[in-house]
C-alpha cells in the first residue's frame, strides 16, 4: 500500500479538474469569526509581523483556534492584574465616583499593557 500524502493524513478534500485531483483549501472563513479583542489583535499582529507563520496556521486550519486561545489567556491575565492593582491602590474615599472612575481607568490601561506585551505580541 502506498504511504498517504500528507494532504490524505490531514484528510484535505479534493477537486478533480482534466484528471488532475487539487485539494480544496479555503482561506475565507478567518476573516469574519468572532475571536475576541484580543484574538483579533493577536492576528493582526502576527499577520503583519509574521507572515510565514500566520499563513501556516491559516493554512492547516488552527488560526482561530489559537486565536481563542490567546483571547482566553489575555482576558484571564487582565483580570487578574486588574484584581491586584485595584488592592495595591484602594481609594481615599470609596464613595467618590471621579475617584474610583479614574484609578480603574489608570488600572485598566496598565493590564491593557502588560497583557499586549506579555500574551498578544509574544503568543507564537
Amino acid at each position: 500500500m502506498a504511504e498517504k500524502t500528507i494532504f490524505e493524513r490531514l484528510d484535505v478534500q479534493y477537486e478533480e479538474r482534466d484528471g488532475i485531483f487539487y485539494p480544496l483549501l479555503s482561506t475565507e472563513k478567518s476573516e469574519n469569526v468572532d475571536v475576541g479583542k484580543y484574538g483579533r489583535l493577536w492576528m493582526n499582529y502576527i499577520k503583519a509581523e509574521f507572515p510565514i507563520r500566520y499563513n501556516s496556521l491559516l493554512r492547516f486550519g488552527n488560526l482561530e483556534e489559537r486565536a481563542v486561545e490567546v483571547n482566553e489567556v489575555a482576558y484571564e491575565l487582565l483580570t487578574d492584574i486588574e484584581a491586584e492593582l485595584m488592592e495595591q491602590h484602594k481609594p481615599k474615599n470609596r464613595n467618590s465616583f471621579v475617584e474610583m472612575y479614574a484609578i480603574r481607568s489608570q488600572v485598566r490601561e496598565v493590564a491593557e499593557e502588560v497583557v499586549l506585551h506579555d500574551v498578544v505580541r509574544q503568543f507564537h
